[in-house]
């Protein structure tokens, strides 16, 4: 069972580039379906036939094998990486009693390494496809993927018959670094708040380089600028700072941090806080901006695909044969009937289709510009008692179509003496159309056999009219 495409997405983009091999229409159905429409976007009108013709495709879609693979892929991938973020927290904030747990540790993890992976998504975005080529092979992301395309599940996808361009391919890779990066960071977040909660943990700092206390505070307090307004708490002080410094000598504390050790547990607001703004909060935005790039290039490379430029060009333009046709004499008409030419162009309080369907009747509006409010399909399957109804509401100037080829019947003569009869008619145009391929013209042996056949119903409100 196919799925329901209504929106702009991968499986859109795949199954209208399937489509389009296989069917594209004529411009009268394109046109037609057009007309059809509430959303005359580009876009929507495009998503809506893609809809209603993807039943034309009988192979298996490849949007459906592509996203299995897809959706299996991430799932796994994204329970290793929320697993192995988890574990990297719970290592890093492994406390044996001997030592506190060094904090430079963990502000690498949980601010360092997310600031720079967003930095190089950041340049991939901005500067174009080699940048992000050279950011894919420095992630994790990518060997993986390659191990998983070994895979039984994977081996019933040709990569290279995928119809992604090289910015697309970019644009879903760091879609989907972003969401990988979020669940590593919301593992580490979990096992924070786990051991926290679990744990009486002590945090310290220390390092080979030479800080003092006051410039480490003094950069611990510029990366807690997001929040040290409305959560001072979680901002490490001065204090704390000096107290939690410590150096490995001989397998010792300094005797005044064992001393103030209650105090160190204070660092984990500062922690939790900054892995939520950090690797959380503004690798949301960076998906978020990421979603959109994708959504952009992949609304551009739909547009882009063959085939729809010319799609699109034919909802828009009204379906007119480019057949050329001799000119047709005017024909000579009885007095007691008039020969209409200029009425085309007025309003019309009803026009009726003989025999035509609504949706010839919206093909004939659009090719010859004649519009009215009220619009009836009369004859036809139409019983006699849906005609007479019709009939019935009739006012003003009436518009009939019919179709030239085919010869007036008797069921036709019946309606139109009914139509005449009504009082509140003033006058009654009668159209003889041709084919749609003829631009709806119709010829002079048939425009003659509608005339002759006319003349025998004597009425003043009669006129005929020749396109």
């Amino acid at each position: 069972m196919q799925q329901k495409t209504t929106q702009l997405s991968l499986k859109s983009y795949l199954d209208l580039h399937q489509l389009l091999n296989v069917y594209r229409g004529s411009h009268e159905e394109n046109r037609l379906f057009a007309l059809t429409q509430k959303n005359q976007k580009p876009l929507a009108l495009l998503l809506a036939w893609l809809q209603k013709n993807l039943y034309r495709v009988t192979n298996q879609l490849e949007s459906t094998k592509y996203l299995h693979y897809l959706t299996l892929f991430s799932s796994l991938f994204g329970f290793i990486v929320l697993f192995l973020g988890f574990l990297t927290g719970v290592a890093l904030l492994s406390y044996s009693g001997s030592e506190p747990v060094n904090v430079i540790y963990l502000l690498l993890v949980m601010v360092g390494l997310p600031l720079l992976s967003m930095l190089l998504s950041l340049l991939s975005m901005l500067f174009g496809n080699i940048g992000a080529k050279v950011f894919a092979h420095l992630s994790p992301l990518y060997y993986l993927e390659k191990v998983v395309n070994l895979l039984p599940f994977a081996k019933n996808i040709t990569f290279s018959s995928l119809p992604f361009s090289a910015t697309l391919t970019k644009w879903i890779f760091l879609q989907r670094v972003q969401i990988f990066s979020f669940l590593f960071s919301l593992g580490l977040f979990l096992a924070l708040i786990l051991m926290i909660i679990s744990k009486d943990i002590a945090f310290g700092w220390s390092t080979t380089l030479q800080v003092d206390a006051k410039s480490f505070q003094a950069l611990l307090s510029t990366l807690s600028f997001p929040w040290r307004d409305f959560l001072p708490s979680a901002v490490p002080s001065l204090e704390l700072v000096e107290l939690s410094h410590y150096f490995r000598l001989g397998e010792h504390l300094d005797s005044k941090m064992i001393h103030n050790a209650d105090k160190l547990g204070a660092w984990w607001q500062f922690l939790a806080m900054a892995t939520l703004f950090y690797s959380l909060g503004l690798r949301l935005i960076f998906w978020i901006v990421a979603h959109y790039g994708f959504k952009r290039q992949l609304k551009k490379e739909s547009l882009a695909i063959d085939g729809v430029s010319e799609l699109i060009k034919e909802f828009k333009t009204p379906f007119i044969s480019t057949q050329s046709h001799n000119d047709e004499e005017h024909l000579e008409i009885e007095e007691t009937l008039r020969e209409v030419d200029e009425h085309l162009g007025e309003k019309y309080e009803a026009i009726l289709g003989w025999n035509f369907s609504d949706e010839q009747l919206l093909l004939i509006k659009d090719s010859l510009g004649v519009n009215s409010k009220n619009r009836e399909v009369v004859g036809g399957k139409n019983s006699f008692l849906e005609d007479k109804k019709i009939i019935e509401q009739l006012k003003g100037e009436v518009l009939v179509y019919v179709k030239a080829w085919e010869p007036p019947t008797m069921d036709f003569m019946d309606f139109l003496e009914d139509v005449l009869a009504n009082s509140s008619i003033k006058r009654v145009d009668i159209v003889p159309l041709g084919t749609a391929e003829r631009n709806y013209k119709s010829n002079r042996e048939e425009m003659e056999v509608w005339l002759r056949k006319l003349e025998s119903i004597d009425s003043d409100k009669l006129g005929v009219v020749d396109v």
